[in-house]
C-alpha cells in the first residue's frame, strides 16, 4: 500500500492523534503492505458515523522511503498541473496572497492557493485512499473538476478543503481563521451532517445529507457545484471500492447526483456521471454495448467526418456565422447510458438506434441561429415533430438551443443543435457558468434563473421527514416539462402530467387553495385537467373554497402537494384543538361541575408533565386527535377512585383507561413510552421499541415487507403494508414511520392464505402435511366448495417473516391438486 508519513497538521495546529494515530473506519484492522495493523481512532469513527458511503481514508505507516518520494512527487506535479488550468483562464487566483489569520495587515508572500493545498496536504498526512494513494489526491482531483468547469477562487479552496473537517481534526474555526468566513461557510455546506445517531438507517442518514446539501444553497450554490465536482471524482476511483458499496453508490449517483447536474444544467458531467453510474451497476450491459460501440468507431468516425464537412460547406455557402464570420461544425458520440436507455425505452437493438452520433453548430449570434436552421432544412428533410425550439424558451436552468432532426447523407437519421458560443459555455456548464470567473460577479438575469433552485429551498425547508424530504427532491428535480402562459403572458414551466390545480399552486399558493376550475386556451375545464405546451390559463377561484384532501391524487408537483398537505395538516389541528377543548369541558362538567374547570387549570402543570406534552393546546390536541381519552386526563385531575364512583363508563372505555393510565401513554407524536405489548413484534415506530402496537388483518404485514404506522384512538399504532387499501384511507395526521427491528427475533402471528384447488379426497390432507413438513403450525382452516367442481380454502398459518410466508406458498404450489395460492 502506497503511504504518506506520519501524521502532521498545518503549521501553528497542535495535533491530538496522541497514540490513536493510525485510523482505519472499516469492521475490521486491516495489515499494511509491511504487515503492520492499523487501529481505530474512536474519536473520528464517531464523526465519520453519519457517513456511510465513507471513500475509507486511512492512517498508516510506512517505511518505504523510495515509495514514499515518488507519492510526493506524483502529489506535487498534480498540483502543479491544477495551477497551469487555473492560470489560463483565472491567473489572479494563483498569485492571490494569503492573508495570515484573515487580517488584511497580514499579506504574505505564500499565495492562498498554494497555502490551502499545503494546509489539507498536511492535514491528510498519513491518509491513504481504498486504492493505496495518499488521500490528498482526491482534494486535488476534486480541484481538477472544479478547475475544468472554470469555477472561482473560493470554490477551488472549498475543494482543496473539503474534507479536511469531516475526516481530520481540523475545525471550522481553523478554516475560517486561516482562510476566512465564506471558505467555511462553503467547506461546512460540503460537509456531511455530523452526530446522526447510530440508531439511524443508512437513508435517514443520507437523507439528512441530502438535505443539508440542498439548504446549504441557499447561502451559496457553490455548495452544490463542489459537491457535484466531488462525487464525480469518487465515482471515477470506484472501482476500489467492495462490490456492494459500488452498486449503493452508483445507485445513489443515477438517482439524485447525475438528475440533479441535470437540473443544474452541467449536461457534460450529468452525461459523464450517469455512465460511471451504468457501469457500476449493469456491468454486463455496459461491457457489451462499449463492444459495440467501439467496434463501429471506424465506420461513425467517417460519417461524422462526411456530416461535418456537409454542413460546414452548406453554411460557409449561405454566409452562416455571424457579424464577426465564426462558425463551428462538431459531431459527438451519445454516452452509453443514453443510448441503452433509448434502446430499452423503444425495445430496440443497437443497430436500429439512428441517432448514435449527434452534431452542433455553433455561430455568433441568435439570427445566425435560425438561419442556419434554415440552411439545413433546405438540404436535408426535417422529421415531423422532431423540432425544438429553446431559444425563445429556454428550459428554466438556463439552457438554449435549437433542435432539428433531419434525414441526413445516406439516408440516416441524425440530431443537430444550433446555438451561439454564450449558449454552448450554459449548456456544458449549467449553473456553474454563471459562477465562472469574472468581473462583476452574477447578474440579475443570473438571479432569475435561479428562481427555481431558491423555490426548491424553500420547500425542503417545510419537510421535516428524511424520507418524504429525498421523494420530494426525485420527484420535482428532475421531471421533463411543459411550458404554460397565463393570460398576460407570463411563461410558467411544470412537470409533464402537471393539472389545472399545479398550474395554480406554481402561481401563487392563495390562487391554488382558492382554485375551482379554469378556461384553458378560452374552454372552461376542472382542476383535474392537465396542460399542454403552449396552453394559456386562467385560474378561476371561489372565496369559500378551500383544499381538499382529494386534490392529492390531482396533482403532480411537490409545491402543490406540500401546500395542500399543509393546508390540511392546519385543518386538522384546529379541529383536534377544538374537538379536544369540548372534550375536557364535557369532562369537567360530569366529574365535578364548575368547579372541575378551577381543578382542571391548577393541576394544568401535573398534566402536561404526565403527558410528556408542551402546552394546554398540545394537551387539547392530544385529546381531540385520539391520543389521549378524556377519562385518563380526568383520573389525573380527580383521582381514579372519584372516577369509578361515577360508574357509567362502557367496556372500551375501561380497555382504554386501562391502556392510556396503567401503560403511560401515547405521546403527542403517537410514540408509546413504556408498554410491554409491542415486544415480539419485531418493528420500530421512530427509534422507539417499546410501542403499544397492532398488526392490520386485512394486510397481516410481515418482516421483509415494507410497512407503515397508523396511530388509533386509544389502541396504539396499527402497522400495515405501505399496499394496504386502509393505509391509503388513513388520515395523513395519523400515518407515522415504522420499520422492522433487525436485531429483534420475530414472534409468529396468524396469516391468511388463500388456495384455490381441486374439489378431490386428499388435496386438503396434503396442503396440512406440507405445511407442517415445514414447522409451520396452522392456526384455523376454512373450505368452501364451489360449483365449478373446484374448492376455496382460508387458511391461518403461523409465521413472522415474508420468507416463510413465501416458502410456504412456494411448497404449495408443487402440490397436485392445487391451482392457486395467494395472500389477500
Amino acid at each position: 500500500m502506497v503511504c504518506g508519513k506520519a501524521p502532521s497538521l498545518p503549521p501553528g495546529k497542535s495535533s491530538s492523534f496522541g497514540s490513536k494515530a493510525f485510523w482505519f473506519p472499516m469492521s475490521q484492522p486491516v495489515p499494511t503492505a509491511q504487515g503492520e495493523f492499523v487501529a481505530v481512532d474512536e474519536t473520528m469513527m464517531a464523526r465519520n458515523s453519519s457517513d456511510a458511503a465513507n471513500y475509507d481514508a486511512i492512517y498508516c505507516k510506512c517505511d518505504n522511503i523510495a515509495t514514499a518520494g515518488a507519492s510526493g512527487a506524483m502529489i506535487d506535479d498534480l498540483f502543479t498541473s491544477l495551477l497551469h488550468k487555473v492560470r489560463l483562464y483565472n491567473p489572479q487566483a494563483v498569485v492571490e496572497p494569503w492573508l495570515a489569520s484573515g487580517n488584511e495587515t497580514n499579506q504574505t508572500n505564500v499565495p492562498i492557493l498554494r497555502h490551502a493545498y499545503e494546509y489539507a496536504r498536511a492535514a491528510h498526512e498519513g491518509q491513504c485512499r481504498r486504492s493505496g494513494e495518499p488521500y490528498i489526491t482526491h482534494p486535488l482531483g476534486v480541484a481538477h473538476v472544479v478547475a475544468d468547469l472554470k469555477l472561482d477562487l473560493p470554490s477551488l479552496l472549498t475543494a482543496l478543503l473539503h474534507d479536511t473537517v469531516e475526516d481530520t481534526h481540523v475545525t471550522l474555526d481553523d478554516i475560517s481563521r486561516d482562510f476566512g468566513d465564506l471558505a467555511a461557510q462553503l467547506v461546512d455546506g460540503v460537509t456531511k451532517v455530523g452526530k446522526i445517531p447510530r440508531t439511524w438507517s443508512y437513508e435517514e442518514r443520507q437523507s439528512e445529507n441530502y438535505r443539508k446539501l440542498i439548504l446549504s444553497t441557499s447561502r451559496d450554490v457553490r455548495v452544490l457545484l463542489v459537491k457535484l465536482a466531488d462525487r464525480a471524482h469518487n465515482m471515477r476511483t470506484l472501482e476500489h471500492m467492495p462490490v456492494d458499496k459500488r452498486r449503493r453508490i452508483a445507485r445513489e449517483t443515477m438517482e439524485l447526483y447525475a438528475p440533479l447536474a441535470h437540473r443544474l444544467g452541467m449536461y457534460a458531467l450529468k452525461s459523464e456521471l450517469e455512465d460511471m453510474s451504468f457501469k457500476f451497476l449493469h456491468p454486463d450491459r455496459f461491457q457489451a454495448l462499449d463492444r459495440k460501440v467501439r467496434g463501429s468507431t471506424a465506420e461513425r468516425k467517417r460519417y461524422e467526418e462526411e456530416v461535418v464537412g456537409v454542413l460546414t460547406s452548406q453554411m460557409r455557402d449561405a454566409g452562416v456565422g455571424g457579424k464577426n464570420g465564426t462558425l463551428l461544425v462538431t459531431g459527438r458520440t451519445k454516452g452509453l447510458h443514453s443510448i441503452d436507455s433509448k434502446m430499452r425505452r423503444q425495445a430496440i437493438e443497437f443497430d436500429e438506434v439512428r441517432d448514435v452520433i449527434g452534431f452542433r453548430i455553433i455561430v455568433d449570434d441568435v439570427a445566425s441561429c435560425y438561419q442556419a436552421l434554415g440552411v439545413v432544412h433546405s438540404h436535408f428533410k426535417p422529421v415531423p415533430g422532431k423540432i425544438k425550439d429553446y431559444v425563445a424558451l429556454p428550459k428554466p436552468n438556463g439552457y438554449q438551443s435549437l433542435h432539428t432532426t433531419v434525414v441526413g447523407p445516406n439516408g440516416k437519421q441524425i440530431e443537430i443543435q444550433i446555438r451561439t458560443r454564450e449558449m454552448h459555455e450554459i449548456a456544458e456548464a449549467g449553473i456553474a457558468a454563471h459562477w465562472m470567473y469574472k468581473q462583476g460577479g452574477t447578474s440579475a438575469k443570473d438571479g432569475a434563473r435561479f428562481a427555481w433552485l431558491r423555490e426548491l429551498v424553500q420547500e425542503v425547508r417545510r419537510q421535516s421527514d428524511p424520507k418524504e424530504f429525498v421523494k420530494l427532491v426525485k420527484e420535482d428535480l428532475f421531471p421533463r416539462e411543459v411550458f404554460v402562459f397565463t393570460p398576460n403572458g407570463d411563461l410558467h414551466a411544470l412537470a409533464r402530467g402537471s393539472s389545472v390545480l399545479d398550474f395554480a399552486f406554481k402561481v401563487h399558493s392563495h390562487l391554488g387553495s382558492h382554485c375551482v376550475g379554469a378556461k384553458v386556451n378560452g374552454k372552461l375545464v376542472s382542476i383535474r385537467h392537465l396542460v399542454e405546451n403552449g396552453d394559456t390559463v386562467e385560474i378561476l377561484t371561489r372565496g369559500d373554497q378551500t383544499p381538499k384532501r382529494e386534490w392529492l391524487k390531482h396533482v403532480r408537483t411537490s409545491k402543490a402537494k406540500t401546500r395542500i398537505r399543509s393546508w390540511l395538516k392546519r385543518r386538522e389541528r384546529e379541529r383536534s384543538i377544538t374537538a379536544g377543548r369540548k372534550m375536557v369541558e364535557e369532562g369537567w362538567l360530569k366529574y365535578r361541575g364548575e368547579d372541575g374547570k378551577k381543578e382542571y387549570q391548577r393541576k394544568m402543570s401535573h398534566l402536561l408533565t404526565t403527558f410528556k406534552l408542551k402546552d394546554e393546546t398540545d394537551l387539547l390536541r392530544a385529546l381531540g386527535h385520539g391520543q389521549l381519552t378524556v377519562e385518563s386526563v380526568m383520573t389525573e385531575i380527580f383521582g381514579s377512585a372519584a372516577i369509578k364512583t361515577h360508574g357509567n363508563r362502557n367496556k372500551r372505555e375501561k380497555e382504554d383507561e386501562f391502556v392510556l393510565t396503567k401503560q403511560s401513554t401515547l405521546n403527542v407524536n403517537g410514540y408509546h413510552e413504556t408498554s410491554d405489548m409491542g415486544k415480539g413484534s419485531g418493528i420500530l415506530v421512530g427509534r422507539e421499541r417499546n410501542i403499544l402496537l397492532r398488526f392490520c388483518k386485512n394486510c397481516s404485514p410481515l418482516k421483509g415487507e415494507r410497512v407503515k404506522g397508523v396511530v388509533t384512538k386509544g389502541l396504539g399504532v396499527k402497522v400495515h403494508r405501505e399496499e394496504c387499501r386502509y393505509l391509503q384511507e388513513a388520515n395523513d395526521d395519523r400515518i407515522v414511520d415504522v420499520r422492522w427491528d433487525d436485531t429483534a427475533s420475530i414472534s409468529p402471528r396468524p396469516v391468511r392464505l388463500h388456495v384455490m384447488c381441486e374439489d378431490a379426497p386428499g388435496v386438503l390432507a396434503n396442503m396440512s402435511r406440507t405445511i407442517t413438513s415445514l414447522g409451520v403450525n396452522i392456526g384455523n382452516v376454512n373450505l368452501r366448495r364451489l360449483r365449478n367442481g373446484k374448492g376455496l380454502a382460508w387458511l391461518e398459518v403461523m409465521v413472522g417473516t415474508l420468507e416463510e410466508i413465501e416458502m410456504v406458498m412456494d411448497h404449495l404450489r408443487k402440490e397436485d391438486g392445487i391451482i392457486s395460492v395467494s395472500r389477500p
